[in-house]
């Protein structure tokens, strides 16, 4: 196997004119989402803290630090935007793995700003994150994951892919930002519903812009560590079977084209996401109200059970992760937005009174008819003794189930004004929609300091 190798060349060898326009178009509209998420997120406890401490360094000021009002290092600014762009888990997933690919964007529009880049050499930039990512996911799409968090392991190789590809490196400097991007991966899922799952992301976009500058600088690595004997494949993941033939894709097919992207309609957790479209369909459908509710079950499938872990949550960070609160809010509110997940918001006690009667409950035998779905079945009983259930395989916001061109226009608009007035916010949004004709996004990113 000359997975490394094979990454690097491609990385190395794309251009803009061979990415297809349907790759393109999604690449625009991950960027949006993205960055839309970012400046809602820059508001954040986690995402100042991190800001904070960029703007404690002192650094050189280069790069925006979103939503924040200073400029800092790339190095520093990838940070804390690769932590505000998840800080809410609002940011759009993968197929599979979660979120593997929410580096990339912080990563490169760090690293591209302090450059002068043009909107085209940022898609061009994503794109090659983007792919690498994707192919890397697919090679192991029979492991368990066994706790490793993608966004800081397989996000670090797309960041730095990314940022090689800004800077301009040939394949045997490629080569060696990957393997430094082995050695800089890492993230646990124990740390899910705490502030350190948002950090994953910043480090990952930090790792990327390192990974590509050392490179660039002639810092050395193991030319095979992906695939060496006590390289990332075996260290992460073990006796997993590793499918080259994903690899072997690069520049044949994009996953950008037969993937996409899954954007989240709800600031939480994206395995709990087909359990509350039902929940909010049933409310719908049926005028269901919380006094109506004599008990709700959502069956899970173990990777949904061994992540959304909160029964009561004690933050508005473990509500994100709580199956029985989620769908409360649902119930109570008829929408789970950004204003449900404060500290206060998941005390309120209507809501944890209706929370009681939900369960979560592990079905080891859901079927799962594709990659990308993450089956749940649902079961609301009524006090009258009406039941509705259904299973679900996909939730809003992917291929099977897109959000309209409204709902991510509104999805945009609702996280940037929490940061930037209405008349920078639509500039912000004209500008990303033109992302392809802007000769440098240095202009767009002063933007967005809020």
């Amino acid at each position: 196997m000359e997975i490394t190798a094979k990454i690097a060349r491609f990385v190395a060898d794309m251009n803009y004119e061979k990415i297809p326009p349907k790759a393109i178009d999604t690449a625009k509209l991950a960027v949006r989402d993205c960055l839309g998420v970012a400046l809602a997120g820059s508001k954040e406890e986690d995402a100042k803290i991190c800001a904070d401490i960029a703007r404690q360094e002192g650094a050189k000021e280069e790069a925006s630090v979103i939503g924040q009002g200073f400029k800092s290092s790339a190095m520093q600014a990838a940070f804390a935007n690769g932590t505000a762009a998840h800080a809410m888990d609002f940011d759009h997933s993968f197929t599979l793995m979660g979120q593997p690919t929410a580096p990339i964007i912080p990563a490169i529009f760090a690293l591209g700003e302090s450059l002068g880049a043009s909107g085209r050499q940022i898609l061009e930039a994503y794109t090659a994150g983007f792919e690498v990512t994707g192919k890397l996911a697919h090679s192991l799409r029979d492991s368990k994951h066994d706790g490793w968090h993608a966004p800081s392991t397989l996000g670090s190789f797309g960041a730095a892919a990314g940022c090689a590809k800004l800077l301009g490196l040939n394949a045997s400097k490629v080569e060696m930002a990957l393997g430094m991007a082995a050695s800089m991966a890492g993230g646990v899922v124990s740390n899910f519903g705490t502030m350190t799952k948002p950090l994953h992301v910043g480090l990952g976009a930090r790792n990327g812009v390192l990974a590509a500058k050392l490179a660039q600088s002639g810092y050395t690595a193991n030319a095979q560590a992906i695939e060496a004997g006590m390289g990332f494949y075996k260290v992460f993941h073990g006796e997993t079977t590793v499918h080259t033939e994903a690899v072997e894709e690069l520049g044949r097919s994009y996953a950008l084209e037969s993937d996409g992207i899954r954007i989240k309609p709800y600031p939480c957790g994206g395995l709990t996401h087909q359990a509350i479209d039902t929940i909010l369909d049933f409310r719908a459908k049926h005028g269901i109200t919380a006094e109506m509710v004599e008990s709700i079950d959502v069956d899970v499938m173990r990777h949904t059970y061994e992540r959304i872990i909160f029964k009561v949550p004690q933050n508005g960070i473990q509500g994100k992760f709580c199956m029985p609160y989620l769908l409360a809010r649902a119930i109570i509110d008829g929408r789970v937005f950004i204003d449900a997940f404060t500290d206060s918001a998941v005390k309120d006690p209507n809501v944890l009174k209706l929370a009681e009667r939900i369960q979560m409950r592990l079905d080891n035998n859901l079927p799962s008819r594709d990659l990308g779905s993450r089956p749940c079945r649902v079961t609301l009983r009524l006090k009258n003794g009406q039941t509705y259930s259904r299973e679900v395989q996909h939730s809003k916001g992917g291929p099977e189930v897109p959000m309209t061109a409204d709902e991510l226009k509104a999805k945009f608009t609702d996280c940037a004004r929490q940061t930037l007035s209405e008349g920078a916010t639509q500039h912000v949004l004209d500008d990303l929609n033109r992302l392809e004709t802007l000769q440098d996004i240095r202009p767009l990113c002063r933007l967005m300091l809020g």
